[in-house]
């Protein structure tokens, strides 16, 4: 066994914890202590935490972060958000992942880079051609609330259209609840949802960090793991015990950068 310490970012610290925990989680290690700066594990190998994309080091070597090279238009996501997403997904080698708003394909080229298998969705036909250039997964044009699926995925995640750049048909609270209620029956038992949604979405049951953006943009990611199959948002148990509430935690970034 070894012991990894993990020097965390600090841009986004809820967000670099969370992340941490996640790839233990993924490499089987045991926590022994997690700070506001550091998060020390001992592990079978302190390998797994290279691929982090908010930590600093790892044993005071320093993570290279390698941008993909990949086609990219401006609803791409950045390959930091695409890369922490699929981190806190716990997406392993041979995982079945569902993207339900796979765009132009950042977030799924992620999951290939780290040995998953993609099935992705989307309505935006033109997004689709690209995504399909992006990774080697099934891609299909199909809604997010209907899928094309039976069920048995590792786990979904997504960010889903919000904002200037993409849309949607349905309102995005509706479409993110939809989405949510679909997710509980094609994720398996144990498996994890992982999306991000804009601020006035608030689902105070499901573990959640904020990312500041800039100006007055913020965008939230939700980490939700299906205790049971079909459970829906509504049933969900608070997993928050130790993650502030968003409102809580822009007022601490305020105060940080006064």
């Amino acid at each position: 066994m070894e012991i990894c310490v993990v020097e965390l970012g600090q841009r986004y610290p809820c967000l670099a914890r969370e992340e941490a925990m996640a790839l233990a989680e993924i490499g089987r290690c045991e926590p022994a202590e997690v700070g506001a700066r550091y998060a020390v594990f001992t592990c079978p190998s302190c390998e797994i935490f290279k691929r982090a994309s908010l930590a600093k080091s790892v044993n005071g070597e320093r993570i290279r972060k390698e941008k993909p090279q990949i086609e990219r238009s401006t609803k791409t996501l950045d390959y930091i958000t695409a890369r922490l997403m699929v981190n806190l997904a716990r997406v392993a080698e041979g995982s079945r992942i569902w993207e339900p708003f796979v765009g132009t394909g950042a977030v799924a080229h992620e999951v290939e880079r780290v040995g998953g298998y993609v099935v992705g969705t989307d309505l935006d036909l033109e997004a689709l051609f690209m995504a399909r250039r992006n990774t080697s997964g099934d891609v299909a044009q199909a809604n997010a609330v209907l899928p094309p699926l039976r069920g048995g995925l590792d786990a979904a995640v997504g960010d889903p259209p919000y904002g200037r750049l993409a849309k949607s048909e349905l309102e995005i609270r509706a479409l993110i609840q939809e989405f949510a209620e679909v997710a509980s029956r094609v994720v398996k038992r144990g498996g994890y949802v992982v999306f991000a949604s804009p601020i006035y979405v608030d689902m105070p049951a499901l573990r959640s960090c904020v990312m500041y953006l800039h100006g007055g943009l913020y965008r939230v990611v939700y980490i939700w793991r299906v205790s049971n199959r079909g459970e829906g948002l509504g049933s969900t148990p608070c997993l928050c015990k130790s993650a502030a509430p968003a409102s809580r935690e822009i007022d601490a970034h305020l105060s940080s950068s006064r």
